[in-house]
């Protein structure tokens, strides 16, 4: 399914308003509520709208540490890659887990109660991963942007 310009503007509404109305989304969008609620199910249908959730404050909720663990998998384990990854969806302090090029295999984004909790995760679970040969760990100290929205609206470069 191809964007059209009323696609890229509902969906830039949505990702930023998930419970917007959808009287006031068809507003904004000018059209008809008919023909919004219409093409909003289309782009769930298509899979573009993956789902709606809300977004939870880490620190208000316990999490006060993030930070992302860089993991080297021992390539000799046949299947090192789907055990591990196996693994780390199991794992519910890890956010985030992808599969990179470079010196390491995959990056892991992970959040955790404090730094002793964190240090526990990394050495008491993800260090025996019997797969796992090496991993770096890098602790966020700031934020500094936190965007989940895409920027559909934007030109490319």
């Amino acid at each position: 399914m191809s964007l059209n310009a009323d696609d890229r503007r509902l969906l830039s509404v949505l990702q930023n308003e998930g419970r917007i109305a959808m009287v006031e989304l068809a507003r904004r969008a000018n059209m008809s509520e008919t023909t919004c609620l219409r093409r909003v199910r289309s782009l769930e249908a298509a899979g573009i709208i993956s789902g709606y959730r809300a977004e939870i404050a880490r620190h208000a909720t316990g999490f006060d540490v993030t930070a992302f663990i860089q993991v080297s998998l021992d390539q000799r384990i046949e299947a090192a890659s789907d055990v591990f990854k196996k693994a780390i969806d199991r794992e519910p302090w890890v956010l985030e887990c992808y599969s990179v090029a470079g010196t390491y295999d995959h990056l892991l984004k992970v959040v955790a109660p404090d730094n002793q909790a964190l240090a526990n995760f990394v050495l008491k679970r993800l260090a025996t991963y019997e797969s796992v040969r090496d991993f770096q760990t890098v602790f966020v100290l700031d934020t500094v942007k936190h965007e989940t929205a895409l920027p559909l609206s934007t030109d490319r470069f």
